[in-house]
This record gives C-alpha cells, structure tokens and sequence, in this order.
C-alpha cells in the first residue's frame, strides 16, 4: 500500500510541477546611471583609492542603494563566482589534508610529540606533494572506510 501511495505521489508531483523560467533582473540597472551611485561619486574624495574602483565600479549593476551587486543571472557571471569557490576549495583541502597525512605519518613513526613541535621537512615535502590529489584521496579513503572514524574508537567525556 505504501508503495503504491509513494508511486502516485511521485507521479503527481512529476505532472504538477511547473515549468523553470529564467527570472529577469529588474531591479539593478548600471551603476552609471544609477542617481544614487551617481550622487556617492560625486560625494568621495579625490583619491587614487576611491576613484579607481569608483571607476571599474561604473561598469556592474547598482541596486537602489547606489551600492554594486553581482547578479548571477548568467552562467558567464555564476563562472566568476564558481571559479574563485573552486580555488579556495581545493587550496584549503590542499592544506587540510596535508596536515592530516603529515600527522598520520609522524604517529607512524614514533615520536610524534617531538615532530608536531619541530617538523621534519622531508615528510612534510612528501605529504605536501602527495597531497595535491587530494580529492581523490579522500574519495578513495571514504569508500574503504577509513576516511571517518568508527564510533567504538571516538573516546567519550565521563562528564
């Protein structure tokens, strides 16, 4: 019965949806001619540090406010701002899963607590270079479990 209630339901909701429609942006307009932008330009003062980018500013869309927004209403804007996230991204699991293999390797080693306060620059060399994959280390890691810590070895506080 269930299963037959849930075939429906999904049947229903594949025939009532509606179709997806690309919203127009009418709220920004250019920052040039923006008048509350326009007023901001004419109020800053003459400097190298509010006229350049009051300048390359004049070229983005300014809300009512006068202030620039980035609409992401076109996939030429998303790709700027999915470039800059997929750099961070990568360069902070770069670093992330360098320190993790770096502790890894040093508790394999023995003498750990003396490695974490002086770090060895040969195994630190190598797990940065190994590191550089690391996406595909740790998908790798997930799909044979050892990627997250199982709940028996996770100490828990008296308290």
């Amino acid at each position: 019965m269930k299963q037959i209630f849930a075939l429906i339901l999904a049947v229903f909701l594949w025939f009532s949806s509606t179709p997806s429609v690309l919203a127009e942006n009418t709220n920004l307009v250019p920052c040039a001619e923006s008048p509350a932008f326009v007023e901001r330009v004419q109020n800053a003062p003459d400097s190298y540090y509010t006229t350049k980018p009051l300048q390359a500013y004049s070229r983005l869309l300014c809300g009512e406010d006068g202030l620039p927004h980035l609409a992401l209403d076109r996939f030429s804007l998303a790709l700027d701002i999915l470039i800059p996230f997929v750099m961070f991204f990568y360069i902070a699991g770069w670093i992330g899963w360098t320190g993790r293999s770096y502790l890894q390797a040093i508790h394999k080693q023995g003498f750990q607590e003396e490695k974490e306060l002086f770090i060895d620059v040969t195994i630190f060399g190598t797990c940065m270079l190994k590191s550089l994959a690391w996406f595909v280390l740790a998908v790798q890691e997930f799909r044979s479990g050892n990627l997250v810590a199982k709940d028996e070895e996770i100490p828990i506080s008296i308290r």
